[in-house]
């Protein structure tokens, strides 16, 4: 009889609303294919099994969420700690990866994170080949477990696509007695990688509910499987990945096949435009709207965005009413809620708060002003000099008159921060409580000036006496309903040449939520909403101004080609040691422990790793490694 062994199980299943006690199927956690499906409580126990190796977004083991241009750590700390250094500062390569994503290997630097994806894939296979075998099965578990096992299969497959570009496809349990021909495949295209996880979500979406009840948070539904299946549309149409031949012209499998389709097609922005449509109107019927937070007292439309744009985040444990798929991976958001807030002592200390997470500068200028325009074309700030501070006043002009969505995520010198159960304010000076301590050796700093707010809230409490914190329950979102929103905006204007009244709709329904004036209106204040590249840019700024902080805009500036100009060069800071005003306030370069490469088009992906590249005689290796 074959046997899969099933190795410990470091991580809590919990991250993802499931039970962690797989490992009780048999003694020793050795288990017979007999074992996994003789009962539907050891067949479900499997099934939580499956999401034991989806990448934990939110965190500092996977690049996303610091090796984009929108949250950095400080200049302390090696790569073995915050591995998306390696990215940043050019460190990655087949031999040493930081990322095992593809496969555990023995190439494992100190650091290294391992998922195994194509273990979780062939045990979603096993899922669907033996679940019709668990005794008595009824029709719902039968259908929703196979559900499952297809949506994570296109998880799995899409999150390999999106960190290695074109991946090997296996479309079923592959046997032990396999031939070489069975198990040394060679790389698929982009366009059949797409084609195949799209038909995967169509299957997922057939068998699951539009929303798990509450209790089962945390699994794939249908309305996820639509809206990663519009995800992955727009990805593929996008300039990375649409005929892209100046980068991948000589990106071949070994029988000579083009890897990246090198002819632009503008049918597949319609198709992104389509599933776009398809899962924002599921969602819509099936109970998913946009957050909002009403409060209990009367407050301004201004603040009522600041209110529901932060509460989206931190108010509820499972926003379920926006989020379609989401990790509730302890580790991780405790990690953020302890390294964005900011230090409870009046010295350095490494006990408590730590405010080592900041949003970057070219983050902070991102965001709109409070009329929703950009700080370089709104006529109330374009020619003010945004690095001064006004007569009167404690904090530099840009910190003041911007969008409610700033105050919700970045804290700033002299400004509020919730945080202990009650409202600080931020000394970031020089030798000040919450600056720099003036002591280059101590590590944990803000290395800009600025803190993280995102996912911050007052009721996360750190006890000086018993230095112990009471983390806000709080899940990361993978995937959320404004995205779709902002996607369809985006294909409309790239395959009609401009915004249809339905995207308009969709791009101020996210802007209202915050606070945010219509399009329309704030673009009047200027002649009128822009058109053809200069409307790309500020479509481009609004997706990225909404998902800040939640490691999109990583993937984001790859796939529009833009990487290679935001993420190479060094970025801005406030001369942190400055202990007046004056001094304070003078504009900085981030001191960083590595110079910033990004090379084109090599950085886009992560390598494959080398001993995989020796096992698999038809693997290609990514271009620049």
């Amino acid at each position: 009889m074959k046997k899969i062994y099933l190795f410990a199980i470091f991580i809590s299943l919990l991250a993802f609303g499931v039970s962690c006690d797989y490992l009780d199927v048999v003694p020793e956690g050795q288990a017979t294919v007999d074992d996994l499906f003789n009962s539907e409580n050891e067949c479900q126990k499997f099934v939580d099994y499956l999401y034991e190796n989806i990448p934990r977004h939110g965190y500092k083991w996977t690049p996303d969420m610091f090796a984009g241009d929108d949250l950095i750590t400080g200049k302390k700390g090696t790569t073995r700690w915050y591995p998306y250094k390696s990215i940043l500062y050019g460190e990655e390569n087949a031999n040493t990866t930081y990322y095992g994503m593809w496969y555990t290997g023995s190439s494992s630097p100190d650091g290294r994170t391992n998922y195994d994806i194509y273990k979780s894939i062939r045990y979603c296979y096993m899922l669907l080949e033996h679940v019709g075998d668990v005794p008595d099965i009824s029709e719902e578990n039968y259908n929703y477990w196979r559900g499952e096992a297809y949506g994570l299969i296109a998880l799995y497959y899409q999150e390999l696509l999106s960190f290695y570009g074109p991946v090997v496809l296996v479309d079923q349990n592959t046997s032990l007695n396999a031939g070489d021909d069975e198990v040394y495949l060679p790389r698929s295209t982009y366009d059949e990688c797409v084609d195949f996880i799209a038909s995967y979500w169509d299957k997922a979406a057939e068998l699951l509910p539009a929303m798990w009840p509450e209790a089962e948070q945390g699994r794939i539904s249908a309305a996820a499987a639509k809206a990663y299946k519009a995800r992955l549309y727009l990805t593929a149409a996008s300039p990375l990945f649409n005929g892209n031949s100046e980068d991948f012209s000589n990106f071949v499998n070994k029988d000579g096949t083009a890897l990246i389709n090198q002819t632009y097609d503008a049918s597949k922005w319609k198709k992104a435009l389509d599933a776009c449509e398809e899962a924002i109107e599921y969602a819509g019927s099936n109970g998913y709207s946009l957050y909002t937070n009403p409060s209990s007292t009367a407050i301004s439309d201004f603040e009522q965005g600041v209110k529901n744009y932060h509460d989206c985040f931190c108010e509820t444990t499972w926003n379920r009413q926006e989020f379609f798929f989401a990790s509730a991976y302890t580790w991780g958001i405790n990690y953020l809620q302890q390294y964005s807030a900011p230090r409870q002592y009046s010295y350095y200390s490494t006990d408590g708060f730590r405010n080592y997470i900041s949003p970057t500068f070219h983050a902070v200028e991102m965001y709109y002003t409070r009329n929703g325009l950009p700080l370089d074309v709104d006529p109330s700030t374009k020619d003010l000099d945004l690095y001064s501070v006004a007569e009167g006043d404690s904090t530099a002009l840009l910190n003041r008159n911007r969008e409610p969505r700033f105050y919700a995520s970045v804290g700033y010198d002299r400004g509020e921060y919730d945080v202990n159960g009650e409202t600080q304010i931020l000394y970031l000076r020089g030798g000040e409580k919450h600056g720099s301590t003036l002591n280059s050796n101590d590590e944990y700093q803000t290395c800009d000036g600025y803190l993280n707010k995102k996912f911050i809230s007052k009721d996360l409490y750190y006890n000086t006496t018993t230095k112990s914190i009471t983390y806000n329950k709080e899940v990361f979102p993978y995937i959320r309903l404004a995205e779709l929103y902002l996607s369809y905006a985006e294909a409309d204007f790239e395959y009609n040449g401009t915004l249809s009244s339905q995207s308009l709709v969709y791009i101020d329904k996210v802007r209202n939520r915050s606070g945010l004036p219509d399009f329309e209106d704030s673009w009047a204040m200027v002649g009128g909403i822009p058109t053809g590249d200069d409307l790309r840019k500020i479509l481009h700024q609004e997706r990225s101004i909404e998902f800040l902080s939640e490691g999109r805009r990583y993937f984001d500036l790859r796939r529009w080609k833009e990487a290679y100009d935001e993420m190479n060069g060094t970025m801005k800071s406030w001369n942190l040691d400055g202990k007046t005003q004056d001094a304070f306030y003078t504009i900085s370069t981030m001191g960083e422990n590595g110079t910033r490469v990004f090379e084109q088009p090599k950085t886009n992906w992560l390598a494959i790793p080398l001993d995989e590249m020796d096992v698999n005689y038809n693997l290609v290796q990514n271009p620049g490694y």
